[in-house]
């Protein structure tokens, strides 16, 4: 029984910093870019998950409150990277689209990213890296769960 959970233990006590480390190699590439990495992750993502994205559902793919993510898409406007447009039939919600330029760029972020995943991934069997992340995919859905569980069993 010890050893499995010294084994779970070892799996959580590693979700950090593997999430630091990524984010320092990854957040260097982005930077040569030119933009930041506050101004670069949301070009990226609206181009991942397709224009038009509403703001909220931007903001929680990033990890912040709406209201945070703001500034950050007001500075993407200003040089023209993203525009933030009204959705039809409802005034309230913004939809995030790609400018050209934001296009472009990400683009050229994306071909990076994609060169420093294979820098960092090449020699590890395509078996191992498929099973990780079926790994990472079931733990952040039962711990999902999990904290949806307890929010309803708080109320």
């Amino acid at each position: 029984m010890p050893l499995k959970h010294d084994a779970f233990y070892a799996f959580t006590a590693a979700l950090q910093p593997t999430k630091k480390a990524w984010h320092s190699v990854a957040g260097s590439v982005l930077t040569a870019s030119g933009l930041s990495i506050s101004l670069a992750t949301p070009v990226l993502l609206v181009s991942r998950m397709g224009d038009g994205v509403p703001q909220h559902v931007l903001a929680d793919r990033i990890g912040v409150h709406p209201a945070a993510l703001l500034r950050t898409l007001d500075q993407a406007q200003r040089v023209n990277l993203l525009e933030r447009r009204e959705v039809v039939g409802n005034r309230r919600i913004r939809a995030v689209h790609l400018l050209p330029e934001g296009c472009r760029l990400a683009q050229v972020m994306e071909t990076a990213l994609k060169a420093l995943r294979c820098t960092l991934l090449e020699d590890i069997p395509r078996e191992d890296i498929a099973t990780a992340t079926r790994v990472l995919q079931a733990f952040e859905n039962r711990a999902n769960l999990f904290a949806q569980q307890e929010r309803t069993n708080s109320k």
